[in-house]
């Protein structure tokens, strides 16, 4: 019978709103410092709000994911090998890195979460309890409790996720996905299969040509009702509280050539399977587009 492998503990780490990384997992607690407790990675909260019928039962109208908490054990020690002001010192240096306010603004921090096949997946945090209330504390050791808010709850992947339309017999490029030049339109297919929770692209288009951008998997489309002239580059941001539309040729926000239904018509890639189809009328080989996007997840 084989044994089998001992779990990997997760890696946990805090970046503190100055940039700064506490490897809160060390084991050693070489740096007088280490994570003893974690809650909240495992999920995110939402709400659901009903309509009743006079028969006792409800309709659904909403079901959205809400902000969430965060809550950690943050045990601290004299450094190895320090004094009691050394001891001081880093108390000082912890407070100042889990308050979150930066040149009199709010400013986040993050908590990254290391896997054990190594990718990593963050999510930005706000200290919102335990900075002045230690459960313990003693001459050389104490132990915070701080709690987090999530305004975003949605833990993001570290490394962000691109695709390049290519002609597909542009020399030396290699297509990542099949567009086609044909009759002065650039028709493209393709099949993005997303495993995470919904997630908004942005696309930078560079002319000429006139697109329409469609996720033929949710019938979302968008498009532009002004032809991008040649060589000129847009950038169309789809991400919610982030949407924009600017031509970075010129610097000029163009949202005013954007045509769409509804807001949601700036469609994200939905959870599985994507089908996408882009038409450029009026493109030339000198037609390009690209689209980046950041997958993220329900829990760490």
């Amino acid at each position: 019978m084989t044994t089998p492998a001992p779990p990997i503990p997760l890696q946990i780490d805090y970046i503190d709103p100055d940039g700064t990384d506490w490897n809160l997992s060390d084991l050693s607690m070489a740096n007088g410092y280490i994570c003893s407790g974690i809650a909240g990675i495992d999920g995110i909260p939402v709400t659901m709000q009903t309509i009743p019928l006079l028969d006792g039962t409800a309709i659904p109208t909403i079901y959205n994911v809400q902000p969430g908490t965060i809550a950690i054990a943050l045990l601290v020690s004299r450094p190895a090998g320090g004094g009691p002001n050394d001891y001081y010192a880093l108390l000082d240096k912890v407070i100042n890195a889990f308050t979150c306010r930066r040149n009199e603004l709010p400013a986040p921090g993050q908590i990254v979460i290391q896997r054990p096949d190594g990718t990593s997946r963050s999510v930005s945090v706000y200290t919102t309890s335990g900075l002045d209330t230690p459960e313990v504390g003693l001459n050389d050791m104490m132990v915070y409790a701080f709690t987090f808010q999530t305004p975003d709850p949605y833990w993001y992947d570290d490394t962000q996720q691109n695709l390049v339309f290519t002609l597909n017999y542009a020399s030396g490029i290699l297509p990542l996905l099949p567009i086609w030049l044909a009759g002065g339109t650039i028709i493209g297919n393709a099949t993005i299969n997303n495993p995470g929770a919904a997630t908004y692209p942005t696309w930078t288009i560079t002319g000429p040509g006139t697109p329409t951008i469609k996720n033929l998997t949710t019938g979302r489309q968008w498009s532009l009702n002004t032809a991008i002239p040649a060589g000129q580059i847009v950038q169309i941001v789809t991400k919610r509280g982030q949407q924009m539309a600017v031509n970075q040729s010129t610097g000029s926000s163009i949202w005013d050539q954007l045509s769409y239904s509804t807001i949601s018509d700036l469609w994200s890639f939905v959870t599985g399977v994507n089908n996408i189809n882009i038409s450029i009328p009026g493109a030339t080989a000198a037609t390009a587009v690209s689209l980046a996007w950041t997958n993220r997840w329900r829990r760490a």
